[in-house]
């Protein structure tokens, strides 16, 4: 009896795993959220809302410290960007030049 259960527990979750229903209620949430007829009024907007915040809930009790460190951090500005790159114009003779030298 005790394997027949394990079994039957196996089975729902690969089926779970498989179906992803909680990506699937994501995705929905997120492409409904975006329509200019889903406002405040409506109540997709508010089933949305309910989406959002069992994800956000979901994360911080998953990671707490690195969804909590990523939410103070969310409005900062972006690392500076390194120096751009300047092409040696003589890279041609140099090269030539390293070349001779090893070959000598």
């Amino acid at each position: 009896m005790l394997w027949l259960l394990a079994a039957a527990l196996l089975a729902a979750g690969y089926t779970l795993g498989r179906l992803r229903p909680g990506t699937r209620t994501f995705d929905w949430a997120s492409d409904t959220i975006d329509r200019p007829e889903v406002t405040r009024r409506t109540i997709r907007w508010w089933l949305c809302q309910v989406v959002f915040a069992v994800v956000v809930a979901r994360l911080f009790i998953t990671a707490p410290r690195r969804t909590a460190h990523q939410w103070r951090h969310r409005h900062d500005p972006p690392p500076p960007l390194g120096a751009a790159l300047v092409f040696d114009p003589d890279w041609a003779e140099k090269r030539a030049a390293t070349e001779e030298a090893d070959h000598a």
